[in-house]
C-alpha cells in the first residue's frame, strides 16, 4: 500500500514561496541586464561627452522633460546621420556630418566586456557562478560600446560645439522677456539713456 505524503507544515511552505519569489527575481535581473547591457553600453558611450556640455548649462536644465527627449533624440540622429530631428535644441553635428571616430571603439565598455569575456570563459572550466551569463553580457558589452564609441566624438564636443545650439528657443525667449521687462521699466520711470538730460527738469528723468 503506497503511503500518503506527509501533508508540509505552514514553515516549510513558507520557505518553499520565499525561495520560489527568490528565484523568480533573479531570473527578472537575469533578463533585464541581458536585454539591457548593450543598449546601454551604446547610449551611455555615444552621448557621455554631450551630456558633459548639456549639464553644465542651464537652459538645458530649464528644459521640461519633452524638450530633454528632444535633445536626446538629437544626439541620436545627429550623431548617427549627421542630421537632426528637432533643429531648435541641441545639434552634436553642426557640420551635417556623422561623426566618425574609429579610435573611440576603445573604451571603458568594450574593457568591462573583455573582462567579462575572460572570466566567463574560464569559470565555464573552474564552474564558477554565472559564468555562462556573464560572457554573454560581455559580449553585447563590447558590442555596444563599440558601436557607441564610433559614433563619439573624440575630445570634448564643447570645443566645437557651442553651448548657445543647446537650448537656443529658451535662450531666446528668456532674452526678450528680459528686454520687455526693461522697456517697460523704462516707459514707467520716463528713464532717459546714459549721456541724456533734460534741460526742463534739470536732470534725467522728466
Amino acid at each position: 500500500m503506497a503511503k500518503t505524503p506527509k501533508r508540509k507544515t505552514k514553515k516549510q511552505k513558507a520557505a518553499a514561496a520565499a525561495r520560489k519569489r527568490k528565484g523568480s527575481i533573479k531570473s527578472m535581473l537575469r533578463k533585464v541586464v541581458d536585454k539591457g547591457s548593450a543598449p546601454l553600453a551604446f547610449w551611455q558611450q555615444l552621448s557621455e561627452k554631450d551630456y558633459q556640455v548639456l549639464n553644465a548649462d542651464g537652459n538645458y536644465a530649464a528644459l521640461d522633460y519633452l524638450g530633454k527627449l528632444k535633445v536626446a533624440s538629437n544626439i541620436l540622429t545627429g550623431s548617427l546621420t549627421g542630421r537632426v530631428l528637432f533643429s531648435d535644441q541641441y545639434n552634436p553635428s553642426p557640420s551635417g556630418q556623422p561623426r566618425i571616430n574609429p579610435a573611440g571603439i576603445a573604451n571603458k565598455w568594450v574593457g568591462i566586456g573583455i573582462i567579462g569575456k575572460l572570466y566567463g570563459k574560464i569559470g565555464k572550466g573552474m564552474k564558477l557562478p554565472e559564468a555562462s551569463m556573464i560572457d554573454r553580457v560581455g559580449s553585447k558589452l563590447i558590442f555596444g560600446g563599440a558601436v557607441g564609441g564610433f559614433f563619439d566624438p573624440p575630445g570634448n564636443p564643447g570645443g566645437y560645439v557651442s553651448t548657445a545650439n543647446v537650448t537656443p528657443n529658451v535662450m531666446v525667449q528668456n532674452r526678450a522677456q528680459t528686454n520687455r521687462a526693461f522697456a517697460t521699466a523704462q516707459r514707467n520711470r520716463g528713464f532717459v539713456p546714459s549721456g541724456g538730460f533734460d534741460s526742463s527738469t534739470g536732470s534725467a528723468f522728466r
